[in-house]
């Protein structure tokens, strides 16, 4: 138990301590979703490079039809074509998942935070347990045993605490390097509201993924290299078994563009069942809410009667922050599916974030 209570005095004064640090001439930065993702592509070196490199197969195509190659040979054009489709679909496929997690890091800072706030709460609510305890031992009605019990609860109470404050203060280091802001930034995030999720129709969401797919665009430009190969060889008379080939290797990239095609209505299909999934689990996480909200008013009221005692009250204030760190968890997780849908359908964009 001595041991229990020194290791706690330690954590207790660290607490403290960090509570009374503050630290003058920061940079403070407001972030929301928009902000975040922002920031995020515009400091990625990544990126840069696969922008610059994607340029560059660009600007390949536009000399070869300066230079009026790509008129000459038609195999060449065709490759030049997959191979820009190519670059393409590298470069956005980094830009979506670089999207994607930094509208992810923005709820994990709203969560990182509301958890310190609840394992402060709850802090609180075990140190007065463990005076009640304490006094109902010093009274006979309680054993030493429930007291040290009901100490360790509290000191645990400060250990989850801690962790979980040097946990955000890891997760801050990690988000200001990928921010692209100083050590020194103070950071602040916007309250999270509820946005506004489109209906999407599963249908429509198939047709345009296939639409935007640059698999799929490259894969039919394989199929015409295929048609061109084999009709190229008729006509300067190749041997029955490279015409064969020919013909074979046409069959494949066919087949090989309707596997592609059925893997992407799978992945479509899959994933806007997902969203919908994560769509009612908002609304359910919403009433939850709603409740434990109106429950911990009822308590309020009842101990400001005398009715109820004030670590009640403290439980019920923890119920509300617990059902609102399930609400925002449930909104996390309905606005990846909404991205993920919307990058399988080759729509995704920084510009277009739901409000």
């Amino acid at each position: 138990m001595k041991n229990k209570i020194l290791i706690g005095c330690f954590v207790f004064i660290l607490i403290i301590a960090s509570r009374g640090c503050p630290v003058l001439g920061q940079e403070k930065v407001v972030l929301d979703i928009s902000r975040m993702i922002s920031l995020t592509i515009s400091n990625n070196l990544d990126f840069k490079k696969a922008s610059y490199q994607l340029n560059n197969a660009e600007l390949d195509i536009r000399q070869l039809e300066a230079e009026n190659l790509l008129t000459q040979s038609g195999i060449l054009n065709k490759q030049k074509e997959i191979n820009i489709l190519q670059q393409q679909n590298t470069f956005q496929n980094q830009k979506s998942q670089l999207i994607i997690q930094a509208a992810d890091n923005y709820f994990r800072l709203v969560l990182a935070e509301l958890d310190i706030r609840r394992k402060e709460k709850n802090i609180d609510l075990e140190k007065a347990v463990l005076a009640e305890v304490e006094a109902q031992v010093a009274a006979g009605y309680r054993i030493e045993l429930d007291l040290l019990q009901q100490g360790n609860a509290y000191y645990d109470a400060l250990f989850s605490y801690e962790k979980a404050r040097l946990d955000y203060q890891q997760l801050l280091i990690e988000i200001k390097n990928a921010l692209g802001l100083s050590g020194e930034a103070e950071i602040s995030v916007e309250a999270v509201s509820l946005p506004h999720f489109p209906d999407i129709d599963c249908n429509v969401s198939c047709e345009k993924a296939r639409e935007n797919s640059f698999t799929l665009k490259s894969k039919g430009i394989e199929v015409e290299l295929a048609l061109f190969k084999r009709e190229n060889a008729k006509i300067e008379q190749a041997s029955q078994l490279s015409i064969a080939k020919l013909i074979n290797n046409l069959e494949i990239v066919k087949l090989e563009q309707i596997i592609l095609e059925q893997d992407l209505d799978y992945q479509i299909l899959t994933q806007w069942q997902n969203h919908q999934q994560s769509k009612n689990s908002v609304l359910l996480a919403e009433q939850s809410l709603t409740q434990m909200k109106e429950n911990e008013s009822i308590i309020k009221r009842q101990v400001q009667a005398g009715l109820r005692r004030e670590d009640e009250l403290l439980s019920a204030s923890i119920g509300v922050l617990d059902a609102e760190y399930r609400f925002i968890s449930s909104v996390r997780q309905c606005y990846q599916s909404y991205l993920e849908l919307q990058k399988i359908m080759g729509i995704l964009d920084e510009g277009a974030m739901v409000k």
